[in-house]
């Protein structure tokens, strides 16, 4: 009888303790998320005599890890399988002319920023970081004798959301600005400025451990 009145006094207690969901962000969280990301460079990326370089899109799959410093504060990681874009002439002599294709990897590392309450099911966030991006596997399309692009170091941008399926599976959103600025290696367009400056929009499943 005393054992009975004791398990009923702690299930009575438990009951009015404040009720933290399970899915609510706390510092130490860490959360990985894997989807489809799509890299889309500005119009006019180069200038080349009375022409212009336009740089094609391309999907891969991405990845990014978030570590929860707090319930409000996360520092991403972001990654992806290589991109591959092409630079093709845009009016003038070289009009529809494939001049350079590029392999390139932008890991880009940024500070987060949660607003709302830890226990949201919903979680948008907003960003700050700095990309790394450097070019690989470079063919010379039209000739030039160029030996690829220099790597390239930027302020990144981005905007994203969360929804938690569950307490460990979500849904996600985001966005980012990244300013990826280059110069061609060598050959006839040596020191040409190339201004990628793309947005990048993925959509992705993550686990939250």
């Amino acid at each position: 009888m005393k054992l009975m009145k004791t398990l009923i006094a702690g299930a009575v207690s438990m009951a009015f303790l404040p009720a933290v969901p399970a899915f609510a962000y706390e510092a130490g969280d860490i959360i990985v998320k894997a989807g489809v990301i799509n890299v889309i460079p500005k119009d006019g990326n180069a200038e080349v005599g009375n022409s212009e370089l336009d740089i094609d899109s391309d999907i891969q799959l991405g990845l990014t890890g978030v570590y929860m410093v707090s319930d409000k504060i996360g520092i991403e990681l972001l990654a992806a399988t290589p991109f591959t874009h092409t630079a093709e002439g845009d009016g003038g002599d070289i009009d529809g002319v494939d001049v350079i294709t590029t392999k390139h990897l932008p890991p880009t590392l940024s500070a987060q920023f949660y607003p709302m309450d830890a226990a949201s099911k919903i979680q948008p966030y907003v960003g700050l970081g700095v990309n790394y991006t450097f070019f690989f596997d470079e063919e010379d399309d039209a000739g030039l004798g160029s030996n690829g692009l220099k790597p390239s170091f930027g302020l990144a941008y981005s905007a994203g959301v969360d929804y938690m399926v569950n307490d460990n599976w979500l849904v996600n959103a985001s966005v980012w600005k990244v300013d990826i600025d280059t110069e061609v290696k060598g050959g006839a367009a040596d020191g040409l400025d190339v201004e990628i400056d793309p947005v990048a929009f993925m959509v992705a499943c993550g686990y939250k451990f």
